[in-house]
């Protein structure tokens, strides 16, 4: 049997899972959690350490600065696998024809701060397609999220 079935790598000390929000008051919304190795000792490969509202660790419930004050724990971090639970691409339906994984977020880049111009862009994208305003992806379809990457409950509320 293998040495560390059950176990963290050993090249981990830390897992982080993040339930992510791109809501206006992110941090409110962003939980971050962290595993560490459990007993050696016990049937228990982990356990929660830690389980926080991202509001509290940056001080700031405002989706940049929470935003900001995520990216950098996660830059800082040594010997850690971070889990986030979204996608990190728009619907290629909504994007110009070829359009790579880079050019999205040079996309979202042009859009700055305006989350929700951004996400009208989409609906206007769509509805010249012709089918529903709502475009949903596969993994929303099947983990049967209540509304699509671009609706406005998600990146404007």
């Amino acid at each position: 049997m293998a040495k560390n079935v059950g176990r963290f790598p050993e090249k981990f000390n830390s897992i982080f899972g993040v339930d992510f929000s791109g809501a206006r008051l992110a941090g409110r919304n962003i939980w971050l959690a962290r595993l560490e190795t459990g007993d050696k000792r016990s049937d228990t490969p982990y356990r929660l350490v830690d389980l926080t509202c991202l509001e509290k660790l940056c001080g700031s419930a405002t989706r940049g600065p929470a935003l900001a004050h995520l990216v950098q724990r996660i830059a800082n971090s040594e010997r850690a696998l971070w889990a986030l639970d979204f996608p990190f691409g728009l619907l290629v339906e909504v994007m110009k024809p070829g359009t790579r994984w880079l050019d999205q977020l040079d996309f979202l880049r042009e859009w700055g701060d305006d989350a929700y111009g951004a996400g009208l862009e989409c609906l206007r994208r769509a509805q010249a397609l012709g089918g529903p305003m709502h475009i949903r992806r596969l993994t929303d379809t099947e983990t049967k999220a209540p509304f699509d990457c671009y609706h406005y409950r998600i990146i404007y509320h």
